[in-house]
């Protein structure tokens, strides 16, 4: 009986801890998780590396930044409450980014995500975003902001899952 239940256990913090990292929080996890008798979404939090969790003062910053650069004017970003329409959104940019990387029509110099959202912050024309190259809206270069402010939107931006 206690090597079924520790093993029932082992198994879902194993399945917890491996799914925390490929799903954003704002999704449920998978029935079989639910099954165990604990909370695997608390687990599932807890084990996101530190790296991953923001910083509000960060954040703040990053939304200070976005919105002096009137970026909500074109893309959608839900924590920054910005409806833009001429750009793709900024909402799960996490994971977008993440997709980007992999397009076989990507041909920048990025290699990770963080590197991909500083590129096409100073360089936006290395990628076009499907849909978009037809636009009369193409996003300019940000090369006038300091690394700071540069910095400051990268995370913001790595951070929306």
């Amino acid at each position: 009986m206690f090597r079924s239940l520790f093993l029932r256990f082992s198994l879902a913090v194993s399945l917890s801890l491996a799914l925390s990292d490929c799903m954003p929080a704002s999704v449920d996890p998978p029935a079989v998780m639910t099954s165990v008798a604990f909370m695997p979404t608390v687990i599932a939090r807890l084990s996101t590396p530190t790296a991953l969790q923001a910083s509000a003062e960060r954040m703040d910053e990053g939304l200070r930044v976005y919105r002096a650069q009137y970026c909500g004017v074109c893309h959608q970003l839900a924590v920054g409450g910005t409806t833009g329409q001429f750009g793709p959104s900024h909402n799960g940019m996490a994971w977008t980014a993440q997709r980007r990387l992999l397009d076989p029509t990507y041909t920048g110099s990025a290699s990770t995500p963080d590197e991909y959202l500083h590129e096409s912050i100073l360089s936006p024309e290395v990628y076009i975003v499907d849909g978009y190259a037809d636009s009369s809206h193409h996003m300019p270069s940000y090369a006038h902001l300091s690394s700071a402010e540069i910095d400051a939107l990268v995370y913001l931006l790595g951070h929306q899952r």
